[in-house]
């Protein structure tokens, strides 16, 4: 059986991760679409691309602020779990936005955290 892997810029966030939802985009090429004489669908399918929707658990401010400049590059690498083959896998992938979630403050051991950090990360 398979476990569930997230690591990005060689750090191990699977144990802060709360969701993983793997999905596999399609990726057509220019002319695909419907026919709009004939109503005919028409594709030409150039390749399938991994995408992952991410839901981290409470992130102390250092480690949302290194995985935010991991996820800030044009590109990075990240092993993850491969919904189809059940194997980790190590890829490039790019991200677009990353909302911190929730900012608060833990007064008891005086550290600034993050709660709902979300973000998808796409297959190059």
């Amino acid at each position: 059986m398979a476990v569930p892997v997230l690591t990005i810029g060689g750090v191990d966030y699977a144990e802060k991760c709360l969701e993983l939802k793997p999905s596999v985009n399609g990726l057509n090429a220019d002319g695909s679409g419907r026919d709009i004489q004939t109503g005919v669908m028409l594709r030409t399918k150039i390749a399938d691309k991994l995408k992952f929707d991410v839901s981290m658990d409470r992130l102390y401010e250092s480690e949302a602020a290194a995985l935010s400049r991991a996820l800030k590059t044009a590109f990075y690498t990240a092993t993850v779990l491969n919904p189809e083959t059940g194997q980790s896998v190590t890829k490039e992938f790019y991200t677009d936005t990353v909302p911190f979630g929730v900012q608060r403050y833990d007064k008891y051991e005086k550290r600034t955290y993050y709660d709902g950090m979300t973000f998808s990360m796409t297959e190059k």
